[in-house]
């Protein structure tokens, strides 16, 4: 699975140099946890997909983060909670996310299930965190969840992502434990997103 070489892609500060390490180094590794993460998910009756980030727009800079979307929904994920597994520089991370591709048409719909497991994500470990844009590496609490729904709410850009991040100097990294770890987060957040759905 991943390990510290992995984070030595974001070294290359070209476009093409940058995507050609994302595409044959990290991609793969997206598709072998596919392959673990998609039967579990499916278990809720519904068809589940895994979206493998191309990068399609970028024409000049190279992407700061790259990952891999779980939604049931074969076109696309971001009008809808879902799963991201991603690498940062700095951190392989696993979330449950609901972005500001779901407003405004369907906030109405979200805003009082984001409310509704308040408690169930302030009661996730200590070591789980809350992110307010997925394309920004700063975290928070998970205190500050209920200020974030008031900020989802009330702010067009504003997202809410919750989950696990591992850093990159992390023991784990190249250990089967970490497989395990992200399996176990993805089960934890379950809950949470059979509530969102």
């Amino acid at each position: 699975m991943f390990n510290q070489q992995d984070f030595l892609v974001f070294a290359d500060p070209t476009l093409d140099g940058r995507m050609d390490k994302i595409r044959a180094i990290i991609d793969p590794k997206f598709e072998d946890f596919a392959d673990l993460a998609l039967p579990i998910l499916k278990e809720d009756g519904q068809e589940w997909y895994a979206h493998v980030a191309k990068h399609k727009m970028r024409k000049t800079n190279a992407p700061d983060n790259t990952w891999v979307a779980f939604a049931p929904n074969k076109r696309g994920y971001k009008m809808m909670p879902h799963f991201e597994l991603g690498l940062w520089a700095d951190n392989l991370y696993l979330y449950l996310a609901v972005e500001e591709n779901m407003k405004p048409k369907d906030l109405a719909n979200i805003l009082p299930k984001l409310r509704t497991v308040v408690d169930q994500v302030t009661q996730l470990p200590r070591e789980y965190c809350l992110s307010l844009n997925h394309m920004v590496n700063e975290n928070q609490e998970l205190a500050s969840y209920s200020n974030a729904v008031d900020r989802y709410e009330k702010v067009k850009a504003a997202e809410i992502l919750v989950g696990l991040k591992v850093p990159a100097d992390s023991p784990l990294m190249g250990q089967e434990k970490l497989t395990e770890t992200l399996i176990h987060a993805l089960k934890t957040l379950l809950p949470i997103y059979e509530k969102l759905r």
